[in-house]
């Protein structure tokens, strides 16, 4: 009787913390944007008016394509100013990193830069020849 008891309080403690470590668990958590890219940005004056430029950095070993940035720009006052899009002009090779700017509205002081979406590129493979 007393190992069956032991067992039941054994399962109940794995039932009820197995949702917790689940949900705090570092592997797949959280969105590839976030995890696969790191980005070091900065506002500057460009010839038209303020711009942030920076780099995207892909941590993976696989090439991005296609990779859209999302630009929260903040004023002086500290206020959040209209959201703009952003494209990096050139794929990010893996392990590597790629140039991008973006103008921003006047008063701009700051911006939050992160990836909004992107694409893997295909991977070799294939092959041809024949006999």
């Amino acid at each position: 009787m007393r190992n069956r008891v032991t067992l039941t309080a054994i399962a109940l403690t794995l039932v009820v913390a197995a949702p917790a470590v689940a949900q705090d668990s570092g592997f797949g958590a959280g969105r590839p944007e976030d995890r696969y890219f790191r980005i070091d940005s900065a506002v500057v004056s460009g010839r038209h008016g303020p711009q942030i430029e920076g780099y995207v950095y892909n941590v993976y070993d696989a090439a991005a394509i296609r990779v859209r940035l999302r630009v929260e720009p903040v004023d002086g006052a500290g206020q959040r100013l209209e959201p703009r899009t952003a494209y990096v002009p050139l794929d990010v090779p893996g392990r590597g990193r790629a140039f991008f700017t973006a103008p921003v509205p006047a008063g701009t002081v700051s911006a939050r830069v992160s990836v909004l979406n992107f694409e893997w590129a295909p991977r070799g493979g294939g092959g041809g020849g024949g006999m």
